[in-house]
């Protein structure tokens, strides 16, 4: 998966309480490409000869919640957990990772928008036309049992350099950095507790 654009930290979500989401729809884009092209999941995609409704729907309807249809790729009725990797550009020098508590945060927010929402504050009332369903990587963020995170300096600086400053104002690279813009690459493996056959296609 790939997200570029602002990530806030948890703790400052309370000031854009759409923030989450707007990362989660994002995400939505992707999740639904790949429902459509992996040969596995495409199949759960169709009605099939022996199916009134295709499998994504029935998850959809399952996961029915505040007023959403959420299709969730790990789930605890399919047995399976995963963990990620998470490589982060981010304006700065490299590294940090252990003395930088802001980046804890902000990973917390990541993962909040990997999940389906538990507050419908963090939500519009009504999904948009191509967000029913909505296509997320987890039911929970507990279904995570593993990250690895590394970080390094993102260095096109097109990318994050404020373009508001007031043109009275001199400031350094640095300074004129929007310290909140990422780039994210996250990788996912999915792994089972149970092998069963309606998780075969997702750890194969």
């Amino acid at each position: 998966m790939f997200y570029e654009g602002e990530l806030h930290s948890s703790g400052n979500n309370s000031k854009r309480p759409g923030h989450k989401h707007d990362i989660r729809r994002e995400f939505h884009k992707q999740f639904r490409e790949l429902w459509r092209v992996d040969g596995n999941l495409n199949e759960w995609m169709d009605y099939g000869a022996d199916k009134a409704v295709p499998e994504f729907q029935r998850i959809a309807d399952r996961h029915d919640k505040l007023g959403y249809h959420w299709v969730p790729l790990v789930s605890d009725e399919t047995f399976t957990h995963c963990s990620i990797d998470v490589l982060m550009l981010r304006p700065g020098k490299a590294g940090g990772l252990i003395i930088d508590t802001d980046i804890d945060n902000r990973l917390k927010t990541l993962f909040d928008a990997l999940q389906i929402p538990t507050s419908q504050s963090q939500l519009p009332e009504t999904p948009a036309p191509d967000e029913d369903p909505f296509f997320v990587l987890l039911e929970k963020d507990s279904l995570i049992s593993s990250v690895s995170v590394t970080t390094d300096r993102l260095l096109a600086t097109e990318r994050f350099i404020r373009k508001n400053v007031p043109d009275s104002l001199t400031l350094s690279l640095d300074q004129s950095a929007n310290r909140d813009h990422v780039v994210l690459i996250i990788s996912v493996a999915i792994h089972a507790t149970k092998t069963t056959l309606d998780n075969l296609h997702l750890i194969g």
